[in-house]
């Protein structure tokens, strides 16, 4: 049975309703129906992250809430974002109230320092030079308080600037763990969330989307590549980078689950929508995918892809819907091909390329 739901967690069927799927290993393997839950054991049977399915095997037949937590929290940070935030909370103000002490001391140690310099101030306003012991205990005692005074201001800037460190790094903290929240683990790019982020921006001016155009691409033949142990990754890893190393910085380019990334170009641009996508296919076709084993070359990656533009479409939801449909024609055509929606000048459209209308 354990090694049978193992598979599982690694390797879906398309016959299968997968959210039944889901619940029904939920229940196999004893886990409670936590959302949290849900979506560890989706995202380990959809192959959105090969890392994550291991451990969730590795694990073993018992798998406590307390174990699965503790993968949760690396792979789906946004579920502990409360308590990441108490956390943190207390964090700032254990730090602030400290900082606060400092300054109490600091005002206890300024008022004293005030009070022997009144008190020298008086001896030297009597003008009895004549009692020169009197004097020199006055300088001594101003001269060992200002020592002892830099001493203490050196100390407080020292330690002042150690908490405000200590505030900066659980600042970078908390922004490391929001970015997360929008990033795939795997690839380093986007991940669904953001997508849906940027689509919401795209869309928020009612009836006047930004122009730009999306695309949905999905690698061809990727259950092969996937059924061969330690080659996944390695090829996901690589295909990220690249995808990284093409993007403008305007663009965005997410990785949704298994081999589907989603990219928003930021152009009404066509013409140059479909340059992009050209050159992405053709650099991801110069990926070495080798066999971990015999070396020899296991598959030439290849994407199909969907195209629309969000002039084509007056909400986010039709937008995606149409580039769907277009990546789904484009699969349909035997896949390494990209179908586009509704384009306007068929004459700049490869010969390899599909109109959808």
């Amino acid at each position: 049975m354990q090694s049978h739901v193992g598979e599982h967690l690694v390797k879906p069927t398309t016959s299968t309703n997968l959210a039944f799927r889901v619940a029904t290993v939920l229940q196999q393997l004893g886990i409670e129906g936590l959302p949290r839950n849900y979506e560890l054991v989706f995202e380990a049977m959809t192959g959105a992250s090969p890392d994550l399915a291991r451990e969730l095997r590795s694990l073993g037949a018992i798998k406590t809430q307390d174990a699965l937590d503790g993968i949760g929290r690396r792979y789906l940070p946004h579920h502990f974002e409360g308590g990441l935030l108490e956390t943190r909370s207390g964090q700032v103000q254990q730090e602030l109230q400290s900082i606060l002490s400092l300054l109490d001391e600091e005002k206890s140690a300024l008022t004293h320092y005030g009070s022997v310099i009144s008190q020298a101030a008086r001896v030297f306003e009597t003008d009895d030079l004549s009692d020169k012991a009197t004097l020199t205990r006055s300088l001594q005692s101003v001269s060992s308080a200002t020592h002892a005074r830099e001493a203490h201001s050196a100390l407080l800037a020292s330690k002042v600037v150690e908490k405000s460190q200590k505030l900066e790094e659980v600042q970078r903290e908390a922004a490391a763990a929001n970015a997360a929240r929008f990033i795939d683990a795997l690839t380093g790019l986007g991940n669904r969330r953001v997508f849906n982020k940027e689509l919401a921006r795209v869309y928020e001016r009612s009836g006047l989307p930004d122009l730009c155009g999306i695309a949905f691409a999905d690698i061809d033949g990727y259950e092969t590549i996937a059924g061969i142990p330690n080659l996944l990754e390695p090829v996901l890893r690589k295909a990220g980078e690249l995808i990284q190393s093409m993007f403008r910085k305007d663009d965005l380019a997410c990785r949704f689950d298994r081999g589907r990334f989603g990219f928003v170009f930021q152009t009404a641009d066509e013409t140059e929508i479909m340059r992009l996508v050209d050159r992405l296919r053709d650099r991801l076709r110069g990926i070495s995918v080798a066999h971990p084993v015999s070396g020899k070359q296991a598959a030439v990656l290849s994407l199909s892809v969907g195209i629309c533009m969000s002039k084509q479409a007056r909400t986010a939801d039709a937008l995606m819907a149409f580039a769907e449909q277009a990546l789904g024609m484009a699969k349909a055509s035997g896949g390494n091909s990209v179908s586009v929606h509704g384009v306007s000048n068929v004459s700049h459209v490869p010969k390899d390329w599909l109109i959808y209308r």
